[in-house]
């Protein structure tokens, strides 16, 4: 039986909407992925080194919520398009303290500059870092790494209407459980994890038209800079080393170079010292 929406079914090599399943389909071509990871998962388990994700849906209250928006039950990998859009994805605590300030200089009479002079002044004079500011120990801690991406198999376009109309039937009840009566983008690219690895997991264990399984999901920034990418690591789920598919180390880099500070400009974040070099 073929589901909603494939009036434009997906063929060979070519996006299109899954004749089986009801979601668009973006078929991997390899091409270049970013990754920005802390060194000491890197160092023990390699580019793919994640925390194995527990749960997916609604938590119990008193468990904090550290899952990615679209974890799965197992491993789940996140990169970037470009460079600039790793940044943008792990950039935006700092982003959310930046802009806090607005609202903390209102509230003590200072204009935001005034507010910003005293803040700093007093971190310098206390020995300890800028506040929202990107500190030297956060660049060293983490390192760049550009990588080869999957050239088999095929990603999930999670903000396809067709992805999105698909899922809305699917997990009608489920959704409504959790207060979505009518799925939008807004929930796809929103805080609750309870929704976003709800679907996740759903789209995980679908099986294509073609027996096989999704690699991941196919998403854009929720800042703007760009798509991004969720990859299941199933093989490591599994028990099995990383398969000739897997996505692939081809370079680590500095973190401070043209694409930190192009991110950090458009966020007003100030970059403190770090370690020396950068990359093209």
């Amino acid at each position: 039986m073929t589901r909603q929406g494939n009036a434009h079914g997906v063929q060979a090599g070519r996006a299109g909407v899954c004749p089986d399943t009801g979601l668009y389909l973006v078929p991997a071509h390899g091409g270049i992925g970013w990754r920005v990871a802390k060194e000491q998962y890197v160092r023990s388990g390699g580019i793919l080194a994640v925390r194995v994700n527990k749960h997916v849906g609604r938590l119990a209250d008193d468990m904090p919520d550290r899952r990615g928006r679209y974890d799965t039950l197992g491993r789940t990998v996140y990169f970037g398009k470009t460079a600039q859009t790793s940044f943008a994805e792990v950039l935006q605590d700092f982003r959310s303290k930046r802009i806090a300030v607005e609202a903390d200089a209102a509230a003590a009479g200072y204009t935001f500059e005034e507010y910003v002079d005293l803040a700093n002044t007093q971190a310098d004079e206390n020995g300890v870092d800028r506040p929202w500011a990107i500190s030297g120990k956060w660049q060293v801690d983490r390192c760049l790494h550009k990588v080869a991406m999957p050239s088999e198999g095929w990603w999930v376009r999670a903000n396809h209407h067709a992805t999105i109309n698909q899922v809305a039937t699917d997990l009608a009840a489920p959704l409504g459980d959790l207060g979505v009566r009518l799925l939008t983008l807004g929930d796809l690219g929103a805080e609750s994890r309870a929704v976003t690895t709800l679907i996740a997991e759903h789209i995980r264990n679908q099986n294509l038209f073609d027996g096989s399984r999704p690699l991941g999901i196919e998403f854009p920034s929720k800042m703007g800079y760009g798509p991004c990418w969720a990859w299941w690591d199933r093989r490591a789920d599994d028990g099995l080393t990383p398969g000739t598919n897997d996505p692939k180390t081809l370079e680590d880099l500095n973190v401070d170079g043209r694409a930190l500070r192009k991110v950090a400009g458009d966020w007003g974040l100030e970059i403190l010292p770090g370690r020396p070099g950068g990359y093209a």
